[in-house]
């Protein structure tokens, strides 16, 4: 028996290869090679629709050619049926056909018989973990927990130990070196899991981090991680991790890690405790706080991850390869499975979370001059479960007022600025409603609920809403309503969103997308389909197909995508394509750029040095080129990389990049400096250093310079990251820019301070202040957050924007506002 373990997690296996010589020798050596590639390929398409397929394929003398023909014919008309059906009659069908096939002959009638039995198992689009992934058991409570963060109540003795965790870095497959163990237990009303989390000899535990939701917290502390797939559709579901010292933090991923949401919150408790050994925690999940497929007997998808920053390894109990990095935890297709929960749903479904807000506010004035208005409000969020995996959400005068100010940008590109939504009410289901173009310089969203609450660049009160999300089957579905205040005389606008997003393949996806916009009795409407196909372990196509109208006629406002990208550890490539029509108008969403027609192409080689400092090097080739509809080229990117990530997890990187933009217009980069329309080419040079999170001083510090539209521009950006102790950090981001044109300079400064405390891990305080020279605006947001029960908060939120004018103590709004939050559960 021969055993291949391709690194493109492709197993193949051959079983009793007999061969006999031939006349033709050679030539039927490589026909028979030819032969076996094709059905190899067959199969992983099989494998694309029937995962625990196996096709078996037997080469005889003289068989019957047309009746192999049409099994080939039936088997992939089969194939194209099951694709848009999930019934299992259909797929066993399916499979029964495929598995009869018989190969045509290579031998000829000279030739002495020979038997030709080949097996392959090939596991197409996920990794082997897949298939035969880790299982971890829970079990019923048999008596009371108390959430310390020591799992040594005697109910703990029977649940079975969970503790084969794998490396994926920095030694990919390896047994972690970490011991690290896992148990889970349930009840009536929730889940729980015991973590015992052993240290290895000579690490210290590193953690200083207090704070829920802390930004990029797994790359700062040690931490341990759940991943959880309730529907378990390979696709969707929640991640929760912990720190030592009991520092939450919790994100909802949609479609295999490709959109992530950070700003959704569920309710959830966890303690720990630190020990001579190491450190241990206790978590407590409600199943109220999560959606699931139908209650009774359960089974989930689930990974779990420990990170230990002392030797900076990263372990998983279902096996991940390194190219998919710190998203792997998102990754569903390739976890576990959790078996034994029995979840059986009691009361009403519903919670209701009211709030009381109270303060004031002082509009643009000169000090002294005016004296502030009072604030006082109330409202409400419900979420009501029509089904177990169906949530019908509701708000009424919706307040956003604890949310936290945007971070300053300073543009020197001729392109709008792109701020995230960060509202908590937009965050549940963000993922079903995902479509376009949603990261870098092209962005393109047909729905971006920021526009929400805008009316002529001008904030308005959202009167309220409501939003249906959730799955039926193999249906993704999402709802949205909502209706926001006007400017003076205007009386608002409605906005309405209808977004089915069907699950084909194991990890693949096609759906479409209505939008809809009416202000003052004139719509926009957006419609479109997009298909996301994943296939083996990496690669990827992606599409989209998407026009808006308005009640005028517009003769091209259409936008199309399509992008083909394999990604592995130790080679990438991407091609992408983008048309977006001079007349696209989402008014409801977002589009950086239209009337163009954009290729990328980018080729990637990451080697592993076997010894010294160096974990894994990357030289990156990537060309952007893009032209109008008209045809003229408008802008052509040329880049060269190369970064080096230490085993330190520090990280060197360096980018040559030769650049033309040929702007119609001309556009603004200071108060005083203009670009003229024209055609400009010039290269620059990006050099950047980033010590590594896990340092008391970390920080990044980049150098960017060369040419600039007939000119010269360098660009010094320097962050760091100041913890003096557990409770108190401070994060400092500095830019200074300096352009030099024919028409003269301009020098721009970005100073930001955020400064945190938290006083435990339920309390916490922090500043944001900013200073933008390019607009001079001088903002300043402070915040307390108490957790007084898990969903419930009370926050204490002050802001000023100044601005630097002439007459000093001028600014543009001040307010200090008390909000009280409540979450009532029936």
């Amino acid at each position: 028996m021969l055993t291949h373990n391709l690194p493109t997690y492709v197993h193949i296996e051959t079983v009793s290869v007999l061969r006999t010589p031939t006349r033709t020798g050679t030539v039927l050596d490589v026909l028979r090679t030819v032969q076996s590639l094709f059905f190899i390929f067959l199969h992983r398409a099989v494998q694309l629709v029937r995962p625990n397929g196996c096709l078996r394929l037997r080469q005889r003398d003289n068989p019957d050619m047309r009746r192999t023909y049409g099994h080939v014919a039936r088997a992939f008309a089969r194939a194209a049926s099951v694709i848009f059906t999930s019934r299992p009659r259909d797929q066993a069908t399916f499979m029964s056909g495929l598995m009869s096939l018989t190969a045509l002959p290579l031998t000829g009638p000279r030739s002495r018989p020979g038997w030709l039995l080949v097996s392959i198992a090939v596991v197409a689009g996920a990794p082997v973990a897949a298939q035969g992934g880790p299982v971890v058991l829970a079990v019923r409570a048999s008596g009371a927990i108390v959430i310390d963060g020591r799992p040594d109540e005697p109910t703990w003795s029977r649940a079975p130990v969970f503790d084969r965790f794998i490396q994926q870095v920095p030694t990919s497959g390896a047994d972690a070196t970490a011991r690290t163990e896992v148990q889970v237990l349930f009840d009536d009303e929730a889940m729980y899991v015991g973590v015992k989390a052993h240290q290895p000899p000579g690490l210290p535990i590193i953690a200083d981090e207090l704070r829920r939701d802390a930004g990029r917290m797994h790359y700062r502390n040690d931490t341990f991680t759940i991943a959880l797939d309730t529907f378990f559709d390979r696709r969707n579901g929640y991640v929760l991790y912990i720190n030592p010292l009991g520092a939450m933090a919790d994100w909802a991923v949609w479609d295999e890690g490709r959109v992530w949401s950070q700003d959704w919150d569920s309710v959830w408790e966890a303690r720990t405790a630190i020990h001579d050994w190491g450190w241990s925690a206790e978590i407590r999940l409600p199943f109220r706080s999560v959606r699931f497929s139908q209650p009774g007997p359960q089974t989930w998808g689930i990974n779990l991850r420990r990170i230990v920053l002392g030797n900076n390894e990263w372990s998983y109990a279902a096996a991940v390869p390194p190219e998919w990095g710190a998203p792997a935890i998102g990754k569903f297709s390739s976890a576990g499975v959790l078996r034994g929960l029995e979840i059986e749903r009691a009361g009403l479904n519903l919670e209701i979370s009211p709030y009381l807000l109270g303060g004031a506010s002082q509009a643009p004035c000169v000090s002294g001059a005016c004296r502030p208005d009072g604030v006082g409000d109330i409202g409400l969020d419900a979420k009501y479960l029509l089904t177990p995996n169906l949530t019908l959400d509701a708000t009424y005068n919706t307040d956003f007022s604890q949310v936290e100010a945007d971070e300053q940008q300073v543009n020197l590109t001729r392109f709008s600025l792109f701020f995230p939504e960060k509202r908590q009410f937009f965050q549940e289901g963000k993922g079903i409603f995902d479509f376009g173009v949603t990261t870098g310089d092209y962005l393109l969203l047909p729905f971006f609920s920021r526009r929400v609450g805008i009316e002529g660049g001008q904030a308005v009160r959202l009167q309220g809403g409501a939003r249906l999300t959730g799955k039926v089957g193999a249906f993704s579905v999402g709802a949205l309503a909502l209706r926001s205040d006007g400017l003076e005389g205007d009386p608002g606008s409605t906005f309405t969103v209808a977004r089915v997003r069907r699950d084909i393949l194991r990890r693949s996806s096609v759906g479409v997308i209505a939008v809809d916009r009416r202000a003052s009795g004139v719509g926009n409407s957006v419609f479109g389909a997009d298909a996301h196909l994943a296939f083996r372990a990496n690669a990827r196509v992606e599409s989209f197909f998407v026009t808006s109208s308005r009640a005028e006629t517009s003769e091209d406002a259409s936008a199309g995508r399509l992008r083909v990208s394999n990604d592995t550890d130790r080679f990438g490539a991407e091609v992408d394509y983008l048309r977006v029509g001079r007349d696209f108008d989402p008014e409801a969403g977002y589009v950086r750029r239209v009337d163009i027609a954009r290729w990328y192409g980018r080729l990637q080689a990451s080697p592993r040095p076997s010894a010294g400092p160096v974990r894994q090097w990357f030289a990156i080739g990537s060309l952007d080129y893009v032209r109008t509809g008209a045809g003229r080229l408008e802008t052509r990117d040329t880049q060269a990389q190369l970064r080096f990530d230490f085993h330190s997890a520090d990280q060197i990187q360096i980018i040559a990049a030769r650049r033309f933009d040929a702007p119609a217009r001309p556009f603004r980069v200071a108060r005083t400096l203009t670009i003229a329309p024209g055609a400009y080419g010039f290269t620059e040079v990006t050099a950047a250093v980033t010590l590594a999170p896990q340092r008391r001083g970390a920080g990044r510090v980049q150098y960017r310079g060369g040419g600039y539209y007939g000119g010269s521009r360098h660009e010094l950006t320097m962050s760091s990251t100041v913890k003096s102790t557990r409770h108190l950090q401070a994060d400092v981001n500095y830019q200074i820019s300096r352009v030099r044109l024919p028409a003269g300079d301009a020098v721009t400064h970005l100073t930001g301070v955020r400064v945190s405390h938290s006083a435990t891990t339920r309390v916490f305080t922090s500043a944001l202040v900013q200073w933008n020279s390019s607009t001079r605006v001088f903002d300043t947001n402070v915040r307390f957050n108490w957790i007084y029960r898990p969903g419930s908060d009370v926050y204490v939120v002050f802001g000023r924007t100044s601005e630097d004018r002439e007459r000093a103590g001028e600014f543009v709004g001040q307010s200090l506002v008390i909000k009280i939050t409540r979450l009532l559960q029936f």
